[in-house]
Protein backbone atom coordinates (compact mmCIF):
# COMPACT_ATOMS: atom_id res chain seq x y z
CA UNK A 1 0.00 0.00 0.00
CA UNK A 2 1.52 3.33 -1.04
CA UNK A 3 2.05 5.90 1.67
CA UNK A 4 -0.55 8.66 2.08
CA UNK A 5 0.51 12.10 0.89
CA UNK A 6 1.04 14.74 3.49
CA UNK A 7 -1.55 17.54 3.84
CA UNK A 8 -0.17 21.04 3.48
CA UNK A 9 -1.35 23.32 6.27
CA UNK A 10 -1.33 27.02 5.48
CA UNK A 11 -0.12 29.02 8.44
CA UNK A 12 -1.58 32.47 9.06
CA UNK A 13 1.09 35.15 8.76
CA UNK A 14 1.82 37.12 11.87
CA UNK A 15 0.49 40.69 11.98
CA UNK A 16 1.57 43.46 14.28
CA UNK A 17 -1.23 44.36 16.77
CA UNK A 18 -0.62 48.07 16.27
CA UNK A 19 -0.95 47.70 12.48
CA UNK A 20 -4.09 45.52 12.59
CA UNK A 21 -7.13 46.90 10.77
CA UNK A 22 -10.50 46.76 12.50
CA UNK A 23 -13.73 46.06 10.65
CA UNK A 24 -16.41 48.77 10.45
CA UNK A 25 -19.18 46.37 9.34
CA UNK A 26 -22.25 46.42 11.57
CA UNK A 27 -23.00 43.20 13.48
CA UNK A 28 -26.40 42.89 11.77
CA UNK A 29 -24.74 43.15 8.36
CA UNK A 30 -22.01 40.66 9.22
CA UNK A 31 -24.49 37.73 9.32
CA UNK A 32 -25.95 35.77 6.43
CA UNK A 33 -29.47 35.91 5.03
CA UNK A 34 -30.45 32.81 6.99
CA UNK A 35 -29.76 34.54 10.32
CA UNK A 36 -32.80 35.91 12.22
CA UNK A 37 -31.09 39.28 12.69
CA UNK A 38 -30.19 39.72 9.02
CA UNK A 39 -33.00 42.28 8.72
CA UNK A 40 -32.72 44.87 11.51
CA UNK A 41 -35.91 45.79 13.34
CA UNK A 42 -36.44 48.19 16.26
CA UNK A 43 -36.61 46.77 19.73
CA UNK A 44 -39.92 47.11 21.58
CA UNK A 45 -40.05 49.77 24.30
CA UNK A 46 -40.84 47.15 26.94
CA UNK A 47 -38.47 44.22 26.95
CA UNK A 48 -39.76 40.74 27.62
CA UNK A 49 -39.02 39.05 30.91
CA UNK A 50 -35.97 36.85 31.25
CA UNK A 51 -36.91 33.19 30.78
CA UNK A 52 -36.60 31.06 33.85
CA UNK A 53 -33.55 28.87 33.84
CA UNK A 54 -34.58 25.25 34.00
CA UNK A 55 -32.71 23.28 36.61
CA UNK A 56 -32.40 19.59 35.93
CA UNK A 57 -32.90 17.13 38.72
CA UNK A 58 -34.85 17.33 41.97
CA UNK A 59 -33.50 19.12 45.00
CA UNK A 60 -34.26 17.59 48.40
CA UNK A 61 -36.43 19.45 50.85
CA UNK A 62 -34.10 21.44 53.12
CA UNK A 63 -34.14 20.34 56.73
CA UNK A 64 -35.25 22.84 59.28
CA UNK A 65 -32.20 23.66 61.40
CA UNK A 66 -34.22 25.19 64.22
CA UNK A 67 -37.01 22.64 64.40
CA UNK A 68 -38.04 21.97 67.96
CA UNK A 69 -36.87 18.62 69.14
CA UNK A 70 -38.74 17.16 72.08
CA UNK A 71 -40.14 20.56 72.92
CA UNK A 72 -36.76 22.31 73.05
CA UNK A 73 -35.17 24.86 70.75
CA UNK A 74 -32.05 23.47 69.08
CA UNK A 75 -30.52 26.97 68.77
CA UNK A 76 -30.95 27.85 72.41
CA UNK A 77 -27.83 28.80 74.35
CA UNK A 78 -28.32 25.92 76.80
CA UNK A 79 -28.37 23.26 74.09
CA UNK A 80 -25.49 24.91 72.24
CA UNK A 81 -23.33 24.86 75.35
CA UNK A 82 -24.29 21.29 76.08
CA UNK A 83 -23.58 20.22 72.49
CA UNK A 84 -20.19 21.94 72.40
CA UNK A 85 -18.73 21.54 75.91
CA UNK A 86 -15.25 22.79 76.68
CA UNK A 87 -12.53 20.47 77.88
CA UNK A 88 -12.51 20.00 81.64
CA UNK A 89 -8.69 19.99 81.87
CA UNK A 90 -6.09 21.48 79.63
CA UNK A 91 -4.09 18.52 78.26
CA UNK A 92 -0.38 19.04 78.02
CA UNK A 93 0.52 17.69 74.62
CA UNK A 94 3.78 18.56 72.94
CA UNK A 95 3.66 21.23 70.28
CA UNK A 96 3.26 19.79 66.77
CA UNK A 97 2.07 16.39 67.95
CA UNK A 98 -1.01 14.64 66.55
CA UNK A 99 -2.93 14.92 69.81
CA UNK A 100 -2.33 18.69 69.95
CA UNK A 101 -3.57 19.04 66.35
CA UNK A 102 -6.70 16.98 67.06
CA UNK A 103 -7.43 19.07 70.13
CA UNK A 104 -7.04 22.26 68.14
CA UNK A 105 -9.31 20.95 65.34
CA UNK A 106 -11.97 19.91 67.89
CA UNK A 107 -11.98 23.34 69.50
CA UNK A 108 -12.23 24.97 66.07
CA UNK A 109 -15.15 22.70 65.14
CA UNK A 110 -17.00 23.54 68.37
CA UNK A 111 -16.45 27.26 67.86
CA UNK A 112 -17.66 27.07 64.23
CA UNK A 113 -20.77 25.16 65.32
CA UNK A 114 -21.62 27.72 68.00
CA UNK A 115 -21.08 30.70 65.69
CA UNK A 116 -22.95 29.06 62.81
CA UNK A 117 -26.00 28.21 64.94
CA UNK A 118 -26.13 31.72 66.45
CA UNK A 119 -25.79 33.42 63.04
CA UNK A 120 -28.42 31.18 61.50
CA UNK A 121 -30.71 31.90 64.43
CA UNK A 122 -30.20 35.66 64.01
CA UNK A 123 -30.85 35.43 60.28
CA UNK A 124 -34.00 33.40 60.88
CA UNK A 125 -35.29 35.92 63.42
CA UNK A 126 -34.47 38.82 61.09
CA UNK A 127 -36.14 37.21 58.04
CA UNK A 128 -39.19 36.26 60.11
CA UNK A 129 -39.55 39.79 61.48
CA UNK A 130 -39.17 41.26 57.98
CA UNK A 131 -41.76 38.86 56.60
CA UNK A 132 -44.18 39.69 59.40
CA UNK A 133 -43.61 43.43 58.93
CA UNK A 134 -44.16 43.09 55.19
CA UNK A 135 -47.28 41.00 55.76
CA UNK A 136 -48.60 43.52 58.27
CA UNK A 137 -47.94 46.40 55.86
CA UNK A 138 -49.75 44.60 53.04
CA UNK A 139 -52.65 43.80 55.36
CA UNK A 140 -52.90 47.42 56.50
CA UNK A 141 -52.83 48.63 52.88
CA UNK A 142 -55.55 46.14 52.01
CA UNK A 143 -57.71 47.20 54.96
CA UNK A 144 -57.22 50.85 53.99
CA UNK A 145 -58.21 50.16 50.38
CA UNK A 146 -61.26 48.16 51.50
CA UNK A 147 -62.38 50.90 53.89
CA UNK A 148 -61.67 53.65 51.34
CA UNK A 149 -64.86 55.36 50.08
CA UNK A 150 -65.96 54.70 46.51
CA UNK A 151 -64.57 57.03 43.89
CA UNK A 152 -66.94 59.39 42.12
CA UNK A 153 -66.20 58.04 38.64
CA UNK A 154 -66.74 54.45 39.82
CA UNK A 155 -70.01 55.41 41.48
CA UNK A 156 -71.29 57.13 38.35
CA UNK A 157 -70.25 54.30 36.00
CA UNK A 158 -71.18 51.36 38.23
CA UNK A 159 -73.70 48.90 36.69
CA UNK A 160 -75.58 48.74 40.01
CA UNK A 161 -76.00 51.00 43.00
CA UNK A 162 -76.61 50.51 46.67
CA UNK A 163 -80.37 50.70 46.71
CA UNK A 164 -82.49 48.96 49.30
CA UNK A 165 -84.14 45.98 47.63
CA UNK A 166 -87.09 46.10 49.98
CA UNK A 167 -87.75 49.70 49.09
CA UNK A 168 -87.09 48.96 45.40
CA UNK A 169 -89.47 46.00 45.06
CA UNK A 170 -91.96 47.16 47.67
CA UNK A 171 -94.99 49.36 47.10
CA UNK A 172 -94.13 52.68 45.50
CA UNK A 173 -94.84 55.83 47.42
CA UNK A 174 -96.99 57.92 45.08
CA UNK A 175 -99.11 60.51 46.91
CA UNK A 176 -100.09 62.33 43.67
CA UNK A 177 -101.38 59.20 41.94
CA UNK A 178 -105.08 60.22 41.92
CA UNK A 179 -104.33 63.69 40.53
CA UNK A 180 -102.02 62.30 37.89
CA UNK A 181 -104.59 59.71 36.79
CA UNK A 182 -107.30 62.38 36.56
CA UNK A 183 -105.03 64.54 34.41
CA UNK A 184 -104.25 61.60 32.14
CA UNK A 185 -107.95 60.77 31.78
CA UNK A 186 -108.73 64.38 30.86
CA UNK A 187 -105.93 64.40 28.30
CA UNK A 188 -107.15 61.12 26.84
CA UNK A 189 -110.73 62.43 26.59
CA UNK A 190 -109.53 65.63 24.89
CA UNK A 191 -107.46 63.62 22.44
CA UNK A 192 -110.39 61.34 21.57
CA UNK A 193 -112.69 64.36 21.13
CA UNK A 194 -110.19 66.10 18.83
CA UNK A 195 -109.75 62.94 16.78
CA UNK A 196 -113.53 62.48 16.51
CA UNK A 197 -113.93 66.11 15.38
CA UNK A 198 -111.20 65.69 12.80
CA UNK A 199 -112.84 62.55 11.44
CA UNK A 200 -116.24 64.29 11.28
CA UNK A 201 -114.68 67.22 9.44
CA UNK A 202 -112.97 64.86 7.00
CA UNK A 203 -116.24 63.02 6.37
CA UNK A 204 -118.08 66.31 5.78
CA UNK A 205 -115.39 67.48 3.36
CA UNK A 206 -115.55 64.17 1.55
CA UNK A 207 -119.37 64.46 1.33
CA UNK A 208 -119.13 68.01 0.01
CA UNK A 209 -116.61 67.07 -2.67
CA UNK A 210 -118.46 63.90 -3.62
CA UNK A 211 -120.87 65.81 -5.90
CA UNK A 212 -118.03 66.22 -8.44
CA UNK A 213 -116.92 62.58 -8.36
CA UNK A 214 -117.25 60.56 -11.54
CA UNK A 215 -119.07 57.35 -10.68
CA UNK A 216 -120.81 56.31 -13.90
CA UNK A 217 -119.70 55.87 -17.55
CA UNK A 218 -122.13 58.61 -18.64
CA UNK A 219 -120.49 61.14 -16.30
CA UNK A 220 -117.06 60.10 -17.61
CA UNK A 221 -118.16 60.63 -21.24
CA UNK A 222 -119.65 64.02 -20.39
CA UNK A 223 -116.43 65.14 -18.64
CA UNK A 224 -114.29 64.02 -21.60
CA UNK A 225 -116.52 65.84 -24.12
CA UNK A 226 -116.46 68.97 -21.94
CA UNK A 227 -112.65 68.97 -21.73
CA UNK A 228 -111.72 67.79 -25.24
CA UNK A 229 -114.96 68.01 -27.25
CA UNK A 230 -116.33 65.42 -29.64
CA UNK A 231 -114.94 64.05 -32.86
CA UNK A 232 -117.15 66.37 -34.87
CA UNK A 233 -116.51 69.47 -32.78
CA UNK A 234 -113.16 69.19 -30.96
CA UNK A 235 -112.05 71.87 -28.52
CA UNK A 236 -109.45 74.17 -30.08
CA UNK A 237 -107.32 76.93 -28.66
CA UNK A 238 -107.76 79.47 -31.43
CA UNK A 239 -107.63 83.22 -31.26
CA UNK A 240 -111.38 83.49 -31.85
CA UNK A 241 -112.27 81.72 -28.57
CA UNK A 242 -112.53 78.17 -29.79
CA UNK A 243 -113.98 78.63 -33.26
CA UNK A 244 -110.99 76.98 -34.89
CA UNK A 245 -109.79 79.99 -36.86
CA UNK A 246 -106.44 80.14 -35.07
CA UNK A 247 -103.74 77.48 -34.51
CA UNK A 248 -104.56 74.67 -32.10
CA UNK A 249 -102.27 75.64 -29.19
CA UNK A 250 -102.96 76.25 -25.51
CA UNK A 251 -100.58 79.21 -25.58
CA UNK A 252 -103.15 81.18 -27.54
CA UNK A 253 -105.10 81.58 -24.31
CA UNK A 254 -102.18 83.45 -22.81
CA UNK A 255 -99.12 82.63 -20.71
CA UNK A 256 -99.69 81.03 -17.30
CA UNK A 257 -99.38 83.06 -14.13
CA UNK A 258 -95.84 83.67 -12.97
CA UNK A 259 -94.66 83.85 -9.37
CA UNK A 260 -94.63 87.64 -9.51
CA UNK A 261 -98.22 87.67 -10.83
CA UNK A 262 -99.29 85.44 -7.95
CA UNK A 263 -97.60 87.75 -5.44
CA UNK A 264 -99.27 90.79 -7.02
CA UNK A 265 -102.63 89.06 -6.87
CA UNK A 266 -102.15 88.15 -3.21
CA UNK A 267 -101.05 91.68 -2.37
CA UNK A 268 -103.93 93.27 -4.32
CA UNK A 269 -101.78 94.55 -7.20
CA UNK A 270 -102.33 94.33 -10.91
CA UNK A 271 -101.15 91.65 -13.26
CA UNK A 272 -98.63 92.62 -15.85
CA UNK A 273 -100.44 93.77 -18.97
CA UNK A 274 -103.83 93.92 -17.16
CA UNK A 275 -106.09 96.89 -16.60
CA UNK A 276 -108.06 98.29 -13.70
CA UNK A 277 -111.05 95.99 -14.31
CA UNK A 278 -108.86 92.91 -14.14
CA UNK A 279 -107.28 94.17 -10.90
CA UNK A 280 -110.73 94.80 -9.43
CA UNK A 281 -111.84 91.30 -10.39
CA UNK A 282 -108.81 89.81 -8.71
CA UNK A 283 -109.56 91.77 -5.54
CA UNK A 284 -113.14 90.51 -5.57
CA UNK A 285 -111.89 86.93 -6.01
CA UNK A 286 -109.47 87.27 -3.09
CA UNK A 287 -112.19 88.71 -0.86
CA UNK A 288 -114.52 85.88 -1.87
CA UNK A 289 -111.92 83.28 -0.84
CA UNK A 290 -111.37 85.02 2.49
CA UNK A 291 -115.12 85.15 3.20
CA UNK A 292 -115.34 81.48 2.29
CA UNK A 293 -112.61 80.54 4.80
CA UNK A 294 -114.29 82.63 7.52
CA UNK A 295 -117.65 80.95 6.84
CA UNK A 296 -116.06 77.51 6.96
CA UNK A 297 -114.41 78.35 10.30
CA UNK A 298 -117.73 79.59 11.75
CA UNK A 299 -119.92 76.75 10.48
CA UNK A 300 -117.39 74.00 11.00
CA UNK A 301 -117.84 72.61 7.50
CA UNK A 302 -116.60 72.94 3.95
CA UNK A 303 -118.50 75.13 1.51
CA UNK A 304 -118.30 74.29 -2.16
CA UNK A 305 -118.23 76.74 -5.01
CA UNK A 306 -121.72 75.90 -6.38
CA UNK A 307 -123.48 76.46 -3.07
CA UNK A 308 -121.64 79.75 -2.63
CA UNK A 309 -122.68 81.01 -6.06
CA UNK A 310 -126.29 80.05 -5.38
CA UNK A 311 -126.36 82.41 -2.42
CA UNK A 312 -126.21 79.82 0.31
CA UNK A 313 -129.06 77.61 -0.94
CA UNK A 314 -128.98 73.89 -0.49
CA UNK A 315 -127.75 71.26 -2.91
Amino acid sequence: MPPRPSIAIQSRPWTCPSCRHYSVTLPTQAVGPEHPRYIPFPSPPQQTSTPRKWMKGILPVPRSVFARKRGKDVASDDLIERSTPDASTEPAFPEGSREAWRTKVAEQRKRNLREGLRELKERQVRSTSNARARQGRVQRERDEMVARPEREDERLTAPSHGLDLKELFGPLQDPDRAQRLATKKANQAAFLAARSAARASSLHTLYSHARNFITTPAQLDASIEKAFGSNEEPVTFGLDNGTGAGPESVWNLGAPLSVQDMLNRANGGRRRGGGALESAGQTVEINRERVKRIAEALTGGVMDEKRERDGGRGF
